[in-house]
């Protein structure tokens, strides 16, 4: 039988320019090594607070892996890792205390890894990518994300995207900016910057118990 394909590949095209992107679930003892690497950069560790001993760190890997209301993914550009994805069900997070949330949203986190990528073009240019792949993957209409209010590159981003920003929330570890975007909204980003989307290989199946 047929193994079903475990990872998404898929390209953005504006005019001559092809962006390639791929995204696979994440792998804990291929991955666990470089996660720790990004977690000690200093443009992650503000955030994210997991710069922590490498035992620890595998434990709250393995969790994370292991985790039935979230998924976890690592992304390349243009065949480098470049970005660390969770998606979740936002009606089994405390998110969903925060605003008035649908059953069917999907929440994220997400991280640039390398610091030479983490600019406005680049920057754009990935986590529009991973925006692109959730809303394929799981076939959602909304994507909710909780940014700390410090982020000063993700939070434009993510509105130049379609996302928009409801307001600041006090979260138990963090002030942050809550963005929900909707898929019409960021067809229609695409659409207005004239950017093609081929998606060349998908995850097998389609949507996840997640939602």
């Amino acid at each position: 039988m047929q193994q079903p394909i475990n990872f998404t590949e898929l390209a953005l095209k504006d005019g001559e320019n092809i962006e390639d992107f791929s995204f696979r679930p994440l792998d804990y003892e291929k991955d666990v090594e470089l996660l720790y690497e990004w977690m000690h950069q200093k443009h992650i560790a503000p955030f994210w607070k997991l710069n922590l001993p490498m035992a620890e760190f595998k434990s709250w890997v393995h969790k994370s892996v292991e985790a039935e209301h979230k998924d976890c993914y690592i992304g390349s550009y243009e065949g480098n890792p470049v970005c660390y994805l969770i998606a979740y069900s936002v009606k089994e997070d405390p998110i969903k205390d925060y605003y008035d949330y649908q059953d069917q949203d999907l929440g994220m986190h997400l991280l640039i890894g390398p610091r030479s990528y983490l600019n406005k073009k680049d920057g754009l240019s990935i986590i529009r990518a991973m925006i692109i792949f959730l809303l394929k993957r799981y076939q959602t209409e909304r994507i909710v994300g909780e940014p700390d209010i410090r982020n000063r590159i993700v939070i434009p981003i993510l509105k130049e995207i379609g996302g928009e920003v409801l307001g600041r929330i006090e979260l138990p570890n963090k002030k942050a900016t809550l963005i929900v975007g909707e898929k019409s909204d960021v067809e229609e980003r695409l659409r207005d910057k004239g950017i093609e989307v081929e998606v060349h290989t998908s995850i097998e199946p389609l949507g996840s118990e997640l939602l």
